[in-house]
């Protein structure tokens, strides 16, 4: 056992809160856009244009916050960022729920996706930092769990608000303003990772992990594209990038579908919406009991042969009617497997002098496919219809399965000093 395995408890469990509710407040964010958009569009009278942009501003914002908040975090590290990040969801939720135009909308969302995409790489990081090697699987996908916490939350808010007519997502937009406040505050105390200390040469000890075990020879943010170093972001950076175009395309779009192929009623739509988020948080919680002992590659490799599978039946059975609840209740299960991994693969593979730095630049990628799924899932439903465009995301799935079959590494119950990769063998 490391000397990071002997991290107080009260610790480990203070920053598995922050990061979580990081994760929660990212899932409420980025999810209640998906059922609000269709009122927002009606009341700013929208071209379908301008929608994929609202819908989608966030995620744009995601590809530069990353970037940003990631660098900044291997600079002046996790627990100086973390409160930062949080004042954008604070201050942007709120305009977002003031706005009275699509150029106001748009850059709210915009500016508060920044805030989203900071928060990525700085969450999975502490939280990596602060985890035993035994069990840092399960904490960290139960960190990651809470982003679908956060997407159920905004279905039961937006329920909520509904009755109070059209103009209800000011409400609910609100509303993720308010709770990202006090966890604003609670972060603020965070003590700061241990690692990044002693990477930075702030702590040293004989007892301690050398500077050298923590850096591996890498310096600074252009290392990431150097060496053994350059595979494991082309590697993580491509997966998840692939994972994104589907999983966004798709997950952004529930009550789109369901209202068109499903239900005619907005409470039914919302039903739906909450079960096949139940049908996420349900697959994480399985999740939690394989992946420190089938470990991070087994994982990965069921969670997306498995979305691969479920989008090419759908798409050749063409699945439609009620049955999309539990159809897309199944694939949001396994999805998470892969969610998962892909999300906090960065953190245990890349080294504590550009940790943050490397998830911040794999965030960033994946969100490019973000926007691309979500961009381009409308225009795809029209032109090819619903059942060609599973088959279109089932094949997205299938090469970033082939991917990670020739590139994943395992990192099951090893110290992050044992699974990163840097220029020189420490």
């Amino acid at each position: 056992m490391g000397y990071f395995d002997n991290v107080p408890t009260s610790i480990k469990a203070k920053s598995f809160f922050v990061s979580s509710a990081g994760f929660f407040l990212d899932g409420y964010d980025l999810s209640v856009i998906s059922f609000a958009v269709y009122f927002i569009a009606n009341e700013f009278k929208l071209t379908s244009i301008q929608t994929g942009l609202v819908t989608s501003a966030s995620l744009i914002g995601m590809i530069f916050g990353a970037i940003l908040f990631g660098w900044l975090s291997d600079k002046m590290g996790r627990s100086r960022i973390m409160g930062i990040d949080l004042i954008f969801f604070a201050m942007f939720g709120l305009t977002s729920a003031l706005s009275q135009n699509f150029l106001e909308l748009f850059i709210s969302r915009l500016l508060l996706g920044i805030g989203i995409g900071g928060d990525y790489p700085v969450s999975s990081t502490l939280m990596a930092e602060f985890s035993p090697s035994i069990s840092r699987g399960r904490y960290l996908t139960g960190s990651v769990s809470m982003y679908w916490v956060g997407t159920l939350l905004s279905a039961l808010v937006t329920l909520f608000f509904l009755p109070l007519g059209p103009y209800f997502w000011r409400w609910v937009f609100l509303v993720g303003a308010i709770i990202s406040i006090p966890i604003i505050l609670i972060r603020i105390r965070l003590s700061e990772s241990p690692r990044w200390l002693i990477s930075k040469g702030i702590i040293k000890d004989s007892n301690l992990p050398r500077q050298e075990d923590e850096n591996k020879g890498v310096k600074g943010y252009l290392d990431l594209f150097k060496g053994e170093v350059l595979y494991v972001t082309i590697f993580v950076s491509s997966v998840w990038f692939l994972f994104d175009v589907a999983s966004y395309g798709i997950g952004l779009y529930y009550p789109f579908i369901l209202r068109q192929f499903a239900f005619p009623s907005n409470y039914e739509v919302l039903y739906g919406t909450m079960l096949i988020g139940v049908g996420a948080i349900i697959g994480y919680i399985i999740a939690e009991f394989f992946i420190d002992s089938l470990g991070r590659r087994v994982v990965l490799l069921v969670g997306l042969g498995s979305m691969a599978l479920l989008l090419i039946l759908g798409g050749l059975i063409k699945v439609t009617g009620t049955l999309l609840v539990p159809y897309f209740m199944s694939f949001v299960a396994l999805e998470q497997w892969a969610g998962a991994v892909t999300l906090f693969y960065p953190t245990e593979l890349f080294p504590t002098s550009v940790r943050s730095s490397g998830q911040g630049f794999a965030t960033s990628v994946s969100r490019i496919g973000a926007v691309l799924g979500v961009t381009y899932f409308p225009t795809m439903t029209k032109l090819l219809g619903f059942s060609a465009s599973l088959l279109v995301f089932g094949i997205i799935c299938t090469l970033a399965f082939i991917i990670s079959l020739l590139m994943a590494k395992e990192t099951k119950k090893k110290s992050l000093e044992e699974s990163s990769i840097g220029l020189k063998t420490i």
